[in-house]
């Protein structure tokens, strides 16, 4: 994400340069928001419903993708615009490289997220987990993981009238090569000799030199789990946010089993720690954005001069977290 223009008590100008910087804008806009860029709006005297290009702002009442999830769809009540078009509602389709002016009472978490979004590179990488029966596909981003597609072998072989183990092969090496231009890396894991025998099945040299072979001991989606936690995603990924959000999580999880007296969780117990000035580093479900409590904390660990770290949804760890009450922090001493 690029941001064109800095201004938080007027106008501020973002360009979204890929998928994860329109999954992260959603997050940072609201209802009550202004919203300006160019789009397509009906003429007031056209007869004919004729369309012209202009520059409109509307006052953000909904945000969301459209039903392919590519566009990010933002609705609301035309404010300003052209005297010659049709006032009333609009939405605004923003796509990569789409230029939009945001005004807003920026507050402390959505800074937060826009710093973060600076911050992503827009990698990508295929992960493939297989045995010799199943092959699952998920596209792994900067801030979420989206499950693709699974291939099934037909039988266990010749021997039962089936296909050839060679047949399976072909069919994730051609869903592969199908994908490749996709994506920056390909991740191979799985248990036993399959990924090796699919590795040495693959001529192509481009495809080749993309693929990283990593371990995992089941396949599905926890298979993929497995080579994140694993650190086979931060291997081929630098800077990988989901490698670092599932990193810090599973360190907490890990201190946790541990009974270790340098952690804690929940909202009341973190939002006191904090208060004492006790904690290193706070992480936040990004589902907990919008909550008073939690902004107040965040705004009370920064002058504090400690981090802060959002915690996505969209893969396990965050979940994890969520699932603990959406916020946990490591603490700088016993309290």
């Amino acid at each position: 994400m690029k941001l064109l223009k800095k201004d938080f008590k007027h106008e501020t100008k973002i360009k979204p340069e890929n998928a994860d910087d329109l999954w992260n804008l959603k997050s940072i806009l609201s209802v009550g928001d202004i919203v300006g860029a160019r789009t397509l709006r009906t003429l007031q005297a056209s007869d004919k419903g004729e369309k012209k290009p202009v520059y409109l702002k509307l006052k953000v009442e909904k945000v969301s993708f459209d039903e392919e999830g590519v566009h990010l769809r933002v609705h609301g009540k035309i404010i300003a615009g052209p005297d010659d078009i049709q006032f009333g509602y609009h939405s605004i389709l923003v796509d990569i490289n789409t230029i939009i002016s945001v005004e807003k009472a920026w507050r402390s978490t959505d800074i937060l997220r826009l710093n973060d979004s600076l911050k992503c590179r827009g990698s990508k990488v295929l992960i493939c987990v297989m045995d010799d029966r199943r092959a699952d596909f998920a596209l792994a981003s900067d801030v979420k993981i989206v499950n693709k597609a699974s291939i099934s072998a037909k039988s266990a072989g010749k021997l039962y009238g089936g296909e050839s183990p060679s047949v399976y092969y072909d069919e994730v090496i051609a869903y592969l090569s199908e994908n490749m231009e996709l994506c920056d890396k390909i991740i191979v894991a799985g248990p036993g000799f399959t990924r090796d025998n699919l590795y040495s099945a693959v001529k192509d040299a481009a495809l080749k030199a993309k693929i990283a072979l990593e371990v995992s001991s089941v396949t599905g989606k926890t298979g993929i789990n497995e080579v994140i936690k694993r650190g086979g995603l931060e291997r081929v990924m630098k800077e990988s946010r989901i490698s670092s959000e599932t990193a810090k999580v599973e360190s907490f999880l890990t201190d946790i089993a541990k009974d270790s007296k340098l952690v804690t969780y929940g909202r009341s117990h973190v939002i006191d720690a904090v208060g004492c000035g006790a904690v290193s580093l706070v992480l936040v479900s990004d589902k907990l954005m919008r909550d008073n409590d939690i902004e107040k904390m965040i705004d009370e660990q920064k002058k504090q001069k400690g981090e802060v770290m959002i915690i996505n949804t969209t893969h396990e760890a965050g979940e994890k977290l969520h699932a603990l009450g959406g916020v946990a922090a490591f603490l700088r001493f016993r309290m």
